[in-house]
């Protein structure tokens, strides 16, 4: 079962750097959604949508920082243990 390397050789390969590139080009061209871009937006067209709020800050002094620290040992202490439903 010895198969000579220039059967198992891409016919894609034999091709040059640029002539990869314009077939490479020239698939993806058929694969890509082209639409019409229009040229002016029409006057009924709905508003842009309102900027998104920024993140509130982070905690930054000290009685912020054990609050968040005391709420998440309380969230641990209410979670429980882990209990698998499985045998293992």
């Amino acid at each position: 079962m010895s198969a000579d390397k220039s059967d198992m050789a891409s016919p894609f390969s034999a091709l040059t750097y640029q002539e990869q590139q314009d077939r490479w080009l020239e698939w993806r061209s058929r694969q890509l959604d082209y639409r019409p871009v229009p040229e002016e937006a029409p006057e009924d067209a709905p508003a842009l949508p309102p900027e998104p709020r920024p993140f509130p800050a982070a905690p930054g002094r000290r009685r912020e920082l054990d609050q968040v620290i005391s709420r998440h040992a309380q969230a641990l202490k209410r979670a429980g243990s882990f209990q698998s439903l499985t045998r293992t």
